[in-house]
């Protein structure tokens, strides 16, 4: 028998006590005069220890019990062995694999191989195993069905050897979906597993489990009762890192100039034992700048935000380093330059720029509300022919009077391409411009009957033009009031789909699918005779998010991060013609035409689209939580539902002290001997008061 608490034991001692009571001396009572003793010879009286023990069953009991209190303490049990016990039932071994950029640390990489290597070799010939690896995103290196056709004497070296091609990438460390990939996979396996006898699930994860592990997938999902998480947390000796983040505007149209230093963040960990850091430009034709360094001071756990050093002449100069601390996975950022082109604004009315009462006066108001702005507002007349440069230099065309047939044409060959118009009607007639536009009928538009005022009452939040007002702090439309608007007759097609309604449930805001574009119709103005829409503060952002709906205010981002999707530019025209995209590892991806986004971003560093007409250059750098490496502590991931095995350390020893521990709290847990052992107390108490 053993005892999962031996040091208990020790208050079997206690069992001395009623022996010593039984055996002090007593001493003489006190002295009671009596009449017939008074003529006595007084002699001393006798002291005696007491050496013969009384009621003898009566002190075994007592000493039995205290005996069997301290057994059931101790919680004993009876041990098996090991081997065994793991071998009753076959086990489903997932093993994943930290490959996110942290572990890129020095030594940390090989210490989780070493790791892998160890627990395959331990998978049994009857077990089940599945390797993946993760990151941002999580990966099968071996499978089920892969292990399974394999013979059992080649299962773990191929799995081992498959490691062999796996490297730490860049990407984040999206921990809580990688786990949840795992616990789906071993439940997969069981259902298609023919076996009647369930096996022992066990997930193994193998990573440094630092701060910066993203766990938000964890609480909504419900981790499997049978499925048991093993953590191998990999250490690191070197605990000082140190890390840069650009401080950017939040203002996206906003220009840089080239004479103001960018401002940097740097973080130090909140384990590092230095404090003391170099910041300084470096570039490819290895310009190092000695003369421009700036020395830094950080903290343990604190961030300062400085200006960047001045940057040298050479035009190789393609980003920050930082130094002086033990990791430089996540020391260089690199910064693209400034994109100068401004956003263009096409308005076909006729309405007079400085009439206060004209809709043309409150765009360019809304457009030049900040000095920063680089947007440019170009007016045209209805019964103007449109140039084709100024059309295809548009990145949003607003009208709001009836075009002429020409005009027609081109701004229909603008929608097809891609681009992105907004259709303001400010009388019942311009409606027309709707089918002429789109090719979709609209059989009925006239002014309608408002007795006071109409209001929004019905809002498609989900719309990217509506989703950034959708948090309830800045969703409300009840204050814009609307005098005046035009009853359009919509019929069922797939090509239109309201975005908002009045509280006439009349359509608001409408949106037609044209080609590749995007056709926004408004039933009503912003002249103050028609609405106070221009007087409210939904109006900037409103014409914001309507070019941001064209992909005109993503054109214009030049910093990501590794694993982000890259918007391109939705217009394929501007794409046709070999559009490319050239990686800092110099490769070449070809863009497809119809394509919207470059999902390759998976190297920090300085990517280049290229293509016949202009070339432009976008950052992209590693996410900024991948810094924080101090570990995690494992009951952040216990909370949240997933049931644990104890953590092992690396050390061999160590490890072997954790699993016996653990194997040790299992057996006694499925024995259970301490209520035997109280049950015995509860008859000897009963026996000692019946004594």
């Amino acid at each position: 028998m053993s005892f999962l608490y031996p040091l208990i034991l020790v208050g079997i001692a206690a069992v001395a006590m009623p022996i010593v009571l039984h055996m002090i001396r007593r001493h003489t009572r006190k002295r009671v005069p009596f009449s017939s003793l008074m003529f006595l010879r007084t002699t001393a009286p006798r002291l005696r220890n007491r050496s013969r023990l009384e009621h003898i069953p009566l002190l075994i009991l007592r000493c039995l019990i205290l005996c069997l209190l301290a057994l059931a303490f101790a919680r004993p049990f009876l041990p098996r062995s090991i081997a065994a016990r793991k071998s009753q039932p076959n086990e489903r071994v997932v093993l994943l694999i930290d490959t996110s950029a942290s572990m890129r640390r020095v030594g940390v990489w090989d210490q989780a191989v070493r790791e892998a290597r160890a627990i395959l070799g331990d998978i049994g010939p009857a077990d089940r195993a599945c390797v993946m690896t993760f990151d941002q995103s999580t990966r099968t290196l071996i499978d089920f069905e892969q292990w399974d056709t394999l013979e059992p004497a080649q299962r773990s070296p191929a799995a081992i050897r498959s490691l062999a091609q796996v490297s730490p990438g860049w990407g984040p460390t999206n921990l809580g979906q990688a786990l949840i990939a795992a616990a789906e996979a071993m439940e997969d396996d069981e259902t298609s597993d023919g076996q009647q006898v369930p096996r022992a699930r066990r997930v193994v994860l193998i990573s440094d489990l630092q701060q910066g592990s993203d766990l938000a997938a964890l609480p909504a999902y419900e981790w499997p009762e049978r499925t048991e998480l093993t953590i191998q947390q990999i250490p690191c000796k070197e605990t000082t890192n140190a890390s840069l983040q650009l401080v950017t505007t939040r203002d996206p149209l906003a220009p840089s100039r080239e004479s103001d230093p960018p401002s940097i963040r740097v973080t130090n960990s909140a384990d590092a034992t230095k404090n003391r850091f170099q910041l300084r430009w470096n570039s490819e034709a290895g310009d190092d700048a000695p003369d421009k360094i700036t020395e830094l001071y950080v903290a343990p756990g604190l961030s300062v935000v400085v200006p960047a050093p001045p940057r040298p002449d050479s035009p190789a100069t393609t980003s920050l380093v930082l130094t002086g601390d033990d990791h430089d996975f996540d020391n260089a950022l690199y910064i693209a330059g400034p994109l100068e082109q401004p956003v263009n604004v096409l308005y076909v009315g006729n309405d007079d720029p400085g009439d206060a009462e004209a809709m043309l006066y409150y765009i360019r108001q809304a457009f030049g509300a900040t000095s920063t702005s680089a947007t440019q507002v170009v007016s045209r007349p209805t019964g103007e022919v449109l140039n084709e440069t100024d059309v295809a230099a548009a990145n949003l065309v607003i009208v709001v009077d009836a075009l002429a047939t020409g005009n027609v044409t081109l701004l229909r060959r603008y929608l097809e391409s891609g681009g992105t118009a907004l259709l303001v009607l400010q009388s019942a007639e311009a409606a027309t411009n709707i089918s002429a536009l789109s090719g979709v009928n609209i059989p009925d538009s006239r002014e309608a009957e408002v007795p006071q005022y109409a209001m929004l009452a019905s809002i498609d939040f989900k719309h990217p033009l509506f989703a950034p007002f959708s948090d309830p702090r800045f969703g409300d439309f009840t204050r814009i009031h609307f005098w005046k608007y035009r009853r359009v007759g919509l019929i069922d097609h797939p090509q239109i789909r309201v975005l908002a309604r009045f509280d006439t449930d009349d359509p608001a805001w409408f949106e037609v699918a044209v080609g590749q574009g995007s056709l926004l119709v408004l039933t009503s103005g912003w002249r103050p005779s028609d609405s106070d829409l221009a007087l409210s503060s939904k109006f900037v952002p409103l014409l914001y998010s309507v070019l941001e709906h064209g992909g005109n205010l993503i054109e214009r981002e030049v910093q990501y991060f590794v694993g982000d999707s890259i918007p391109i530019p939705i217009r394929p025209s501007s794409r046709v013609g070999g559009t490319r995209i050239r990686r800092p590892d110099n490769s070449v991806v070809n863009l497809d035409p119809a394509g919207q986004t470059f999902a390759q971003a998976d190297l920090p560093g300085l990517y280049t689209i290229e293509s016949p007409t202009a070339s432009r250059t976008f950052a992209v750098n590693l996410f900024g939580a991948e810094s924080r490496t101090e570990p995690m502590a494992v009951e952040d991931i216990e909370r949240m539902g997933v049931s644990l095995e104890p953590v092992s350390d690396v050390a061999p020893q160590a490890a072997g002290q954790t699993t016996r521990h653990g194997s040790f709290v299992e057996m006694e847990s499925e024995q259970k001997l301490w209520r035997w052992v109280l049950v015995a107390t509860l008859a000897m108490l009963l026996i000692e008061i019946w004594l």
